[in-house]
């Protein structure tokens, strides 16, 4: 039996894909600058500077004014545009009553996912949250899971990462973790990394675990 349970937050916590496309797009608005949705879209999941490395070619905008431009955008509307998944907190209540102890592991920032948590009110959830910073790298390198398991106190064996894109596979695998996979949207398709389980709802997990 596992013992943590761990998240992915956007994607698979948090409906907030089309926000993220949105804010780069109206950063690139802001600056004049066109952006390729689809470029954006395909990379969620990686750090903020793979994205940026994907969406923009070299020397054509300044990196660190598009990332000021684009924070404030997401500061002023995230509130208003990002939504927790309807199957998210029925599926919280099911494994914190049969004793798991559950975490979020993302390329995010820290702050950012506390900041998710708590306005969606997730936070009593979770013990263990981990997200990108100093010598701390995003997926799909292992990091952020791997810290997780260690703050958890757990082994890898008796873990598990919960996620909605090839990203979170692949570095839920370089943690030596077993990896499910909820299937949210198109980018969901996993050809280069196999799963464990696959479920269309977190509530399957219910089943699962």
């Amino acid at each position: 039996m596992k013992k943590l349970v761990l998240f992915d937050l956007d994607g698979t916590l948090v409906d907030s894909e089309d926000f993220i496309v949105w804010s780069f797009l109206e950063a690139g608005r802001g600056l004049g600058v066109e952006v390729n949705p689809e470029r954006v879209r395909r990379m969620i999941g990686y750090p903020l500077d793979s994205v940026l490395g994907e969406v923009f070619e070299p020397g054509s905008i300044d990196l660190e004014e598009f990332k000021r431009v684009r924070r404030r955008i997401v500061e002023e509307n995230w509130r208003s545009m990002v939504r927790i998944f309807p199957d998210v907190l029925e599926t919280l209540e099911y494994l914190k009553g049969k004793g798991y102890i559950l975490g979020v592991a993302s390329s995010s920032v820290t702050s950012r996912i506390n900041a998710f948590l708590e306005f969606f009110r997730l936070k009593e959830f979770f013990q263990v949250v981990s997200g990108v910073g100093e010598g701390v790298r995003g997926k799909p390198e292992p990091d952020v899971i791997l810290r997780a398991v260690a703050r958890a106190g757990v082994s890898p064996r008796d873990a598990v990462y919960v996620g909605d894109r090839v990203v979170d596979c692949i570095a839920s695998r370089g943690a030596e973790v077993d990896f499910i996979l909820v299937e949210r949207s198109t980018y969901s398709s996993i050809t280069e990394c196999e799963p464990v389980s696959t479920v269309k709802s977190l509530k399957e997990l219910t089943r699962l675990l």
